[in-house]
């Protein structure tokens, strides 16, 4: 029974390491579908110069972003407060400014948000077997301990 408990503890604290491996990856994916949105907005103002309900409608219609909470109350989003709402920026100046105007905010966007990717990515390629074996030691010295 206690080798069963050891085990069982050893498997939550690997677990956990599991998980912030899994948190660092999901950052990295919603910033890859914040750059889509921002490389597809572009696209349209640079081709098309549509309306702003346009541009909605064609993000909200895309099968990427099904997924994607448009409304921007950033509940289920894994980044930080102030990523958010360099985030946000992008969707309310979209209409507001001038095409040129537009035009470069949105590419200064994305070049933040692409130099934030990249940064993320150096992170967890880095990181991630840590937080495995951190996870993993911290399980067996708890076990240790209450051997």
């Amino acid at each position: 029974m206690k080798i069963i408990g050891i085990i069982m503890i050893i498997l939550f604290s690997l677990s956990l390491g599991v998980m912030v491996a899994e948190f660092k990856r999901k950052q990295i994916k919603y910033i890859d579908t914040l750059i889509y949105i921002g490389e597809k907005i572009l696209f349209m103002l640079s081709s098309t110069s549509p309306e702003t309900e346009e541009i909605m409608r064609e993000l909200e219609s895309d099968e990427r972003l099904k997924k994607f909470d448009f409304t921007l109350k950033n509940e289920n989003s894994p980044l930080s407060p102030e990523e958010n709402d360099k985030s946000r920026l992008l969707f309310n100046t979209v209409g507001k400014y001038d095409l040129d105007c537009q035009i470069s905010y949105i590419n200064q966007y994305l070049g933040h948000f692409k130099m934030l990717r990249q940064q993320y990515q150096e992170h967890y390629n880095s990181h991630y077997k840590l937080y495995l074996v951190f996870g993993l030691f911290a399980g067996i010295f708890i076990a240790v301990v209450l051997i």
